[in-house]
């Protein structure tokens, strides 16, 4: 089995916690090719992560966040409460945009669908070994086009009477159409409207 191509170093110590253990022996294996010579632990729990913890040093944890006995969200608090250098990225069968920003607002440095393939997986935490953040997955938009439309040039900052001659559509069309997108994102004003659909990377 060849390894990647990356600047990773050949020695590499990943702790794996998750509490389906098929899972984890298909996770093993996906990540084999990371380096020559790397060293997965696993968890099944909170606490048996935490055991692990203290007898090892990791360079990465993907940890999931729905284990038995503690939600993964709130250990990966706790560990970076206390002061846990290690990099932590999430696994999750999550497909949740909030769930992903709720992840990375905690401190993680990515959120890795478990539906991810083989070769995205071993590319996705090979950049978060190498240092980087994984941005948030967009979660699909159920607006139709032509709100979506609006909302672009809602967020270039033209007032309706701009975006009804821009678009060809009457103004009283892309008022009924603002108040639908307010609605959808259950908020009052253009400003409020536009920072939410950025936060959920619909913009």
């Amino acid at each position: 089995m060849t390894t990647l191509r990356t600047n990773l170093p050949d020695d590499l110590r990943l702790l794996l916690v998750d509490d389906h253990r098929i899972f984890l022996d298909g996770l093993s294996l996906a990540l084999a090719p990371l380096a020559e010579n790397l060293q997965i632990h696993t968890a099944h729990s909170a606490a048996q992560a935490e055991q692990c913890l203290r007898q090892h040093a990791y360079d990465l944890i993907l940890l999931d966040l729905r284990l038995p006995d503690k939600p993964g969200l709130e250990l990966l608090r706790r560990w970076l409460e206390r002061g846990e250098s290690t990099p932590v990225a999430v696994l999750s069968a999550s497909d949740s945009a909030l769930d992903a920003q709720a992840v990375l607002a905690a401190g993680a440095l990515g959120f890795i669908p478990k539906s991810a393939d083989g070769a995205a997986l071993r590319q996705a935490v090979a950049r978060v070994l190498l240092g980087e953040t994984l941005p948030a997955p967009a979660s699909a938009s159920p607006l139709t086009p032509r709100q979506l439309e609006i909302l672009q040039l809602l967020a270039e900052g033209l007032p309706n009477k701009a975006i009804s001659r821009q678009l060809g559509l009457a103004e009283d069309t892309v008022k009924t159409h603002l108040k639908t997108l307010f609605e959808t994102f259950a908020v009052h004003t253009r400003t409020a409207c536009v920072s939410a659909a950025r936060q959920r990377g619909w913009l």
